[in-house]
């Protein structure tokens, strides 16, 4: 497992972890299954066959222990699937209240840091 990915500083505030996890990705009444390609506490990579198209989708996410968590997420970044017949969909987490979703998420990333 490894926290960062790619060349250069990371930017982002929160440490990423590189870990697959069950997910879907809804938006209106289309829902696609996904899987976490990495996450962090404020926002997640989904990799899928194909991904719905929208600004804000809503994400949910199996964590171990602690179930489905299910979180609005504005789109950051699309791409279609490519050599490995994976499309990508970065998204940030929303800040609207999400009936503890967030704190599972930083509750199951805080158990696995080293």
């Amino acid at each position: 497992m490894s926290t960062s990915s790619g060349s250069g500083p990371d930017r982002r505030a929160s440490p990423r972890f590189e870990i697959r996890l069950p997910a879907r990705v809804r938006v209106g009444d289309r829902t696609v299954e996904a899987e976490t390609v990495n996450i962090s506490r404020d926002g997640v990579l989904l990799g899928a066959d194909e991904l719905p198209e929208g600004a804000r989708v809503h994400v949910e996410i199996l964590l171990e222990d602690h179930g489905w968590q299910r979180l609005e997420a504005d789109v950051v970044r699309r791409s279609p699937a490519s050599g490995d017949g994976v499309a990508k969909l970065a998204a940030r987490f929303a800040q609207v209240a999400s009936d503890g979703s967030r704190e599972a998420i930083r509750a199951f990333l805080d158990g696995m840091a080293p």
